[in-house]
């Protein structure tokens, strides 16, 4: 990094759901804290206020970085849709490449949270690049090609532009380790309030336990919402799945910009029901809340993160089917008894901030 000046690092985010917003907002969070100066870019479909939320002030530019899979629900992929919009998108145009190249020609870094398109556009640039993933999207694609054969070249073009970052950094739970990547531990963005400040913003009182429901910012329907209101045993927290602020007995349900920093959320509640995604397994895991978790069945990162929450967390596998059915609901009482594990220290921003400030 230059000395005589704030280091600039620019990020390119992959915005299938936001997950991967999650885990760069809080490696940038560990880089203000060391280096409060350092001047930050964002290159990302990811909303604004995510970021802004999390990090403050930076440089926000809107930018399809990459494809990933395009999702019919939080637990449904669609792999024809997403086979055509990558026939839409790679190999990257060279006037898209080196417009962004020319933007971003004086910085001092550029990270990229799986997106290939940032890798590609340092190279072009000039400036030294970082891959951040715990998944690659060939990785992923490779899951698929028997199926869809029309997934290869694209495999194959993502990977060879993945060979390209400078340096790789795998973040725990990692789904297909590499042989010269560092590894660093579970990455989760740091609180802003506490866990008593929080309930109480939320009108929860002290002794009732809290139930968040959420499916990683992946848009979802909501079949079951008349079961819960009547419930005596708990309150139910349902983030983005209202537009503005709506209280029902034990259903309580908050707009997407509600004003609560989703890692506070996850501290204050009392068991957490998910989609199995990195962002929210890392964020339980930082608060030692127990979980109920839908996996992706046909997803290949699944099982992965099924084997960290059974290894490192206390939780509950639930069926996918079980979310539109609501039989998740039935299995309460049980999250409940669950007992709240002591909070982790989920080190791995601090040591990714590390190696980029290097």
């Amino acid at each position: 990094m230059n000395g005589s000046r704030p280091a600039r690092i620019t990020f390119f985010v992959s915005s299938h759901g936001f997950g991967h917003a999650s885990r760069a907002g809080a490696v940038m969070q560990a880089l203000r804290q060391q280096r409060p100066e350092v001047e930050l870019r964002v290159y990302t479909g990811t909303p604004e206020w995510f970021f802004r939320h999390s990090v403050g002030d930076l440089d926000y530019r809107t930018c399809q970085t990459d494809i990933g899979l395009v999702q019919r629900s939080p637990l449904i992929e669609d792999v024809p849709a997403t086979l055509a919009e990558l026939r839409a998108f790679m190999p990257f145009r060279p006037g898209v490449v080196d417009r962004l190249a020319a933007e971003i020609v004086d910085q001092d870094l550029v990270v990229c949270d799986v997106s290939p398109l940032g890798l590609r556009v340092a190279a072009a640039a000039g400036v030294p690049s970082v891959l951040i993933e715990n998944f690659t999207w060939d990785w992923i694609y490779r899951a698929y090609v028997d199926a869809y054969p029309g997934l290869a070249p694209f495999i194959d073009y993502v990977e060879a532009v993945n060979r390209t970052a400078g340096l790789r950094i795998q973040t725990e739970p990692v789904c297909r380790p590499v042989r010269d990547a560092v590894t660093a531990g579970p990455i989760a963005r740091g609180l802003h309030e506490s866990r008593a400040t929080v309930r109480a913003r939320l009108g929860i009182d002290p002794g009732i336990p809290l139930v968040l429901v959420s499916m990683g910012g992946v848009p979802a329907e909501y079949p079951f919402l008349e079961r819960l209101p009547d419930r005596d045993d708990c309150v139910l927290l349902l983030p983005g799945a209202a537009t503005e602020r709506r209280k029902d007995r034990a259903l309580l349900m908050l707009p997407e910009r509600s004003g609560f920093h989703h890692p506070d959320l996850v501290n204050a509640c009392d068991a957490l029901v998910c989609k199995a995604g990195y962002s929210t397994l890392a964020e339980a895991y930082q608060a030692g809340v127990p979980l109920a978790w839908f996996p992706r069945e046909r997803f290949p990162e699944s099982p992965v993160l099924d084997a960290f929450i059974l290894r490192e967390m206390s939780g509950i596998r639930l069926r996918p089917s079980d979310w539109d059915t609501g039989a998740w609901i039935d299995r309460l009482p049980e999250l409940l008894s669950l007992e709240r594990r002591p909070s982790a220290v989920a080190a791995g921003a601090a040591q990714v901030a590390d190696l980029l400030l290097q």
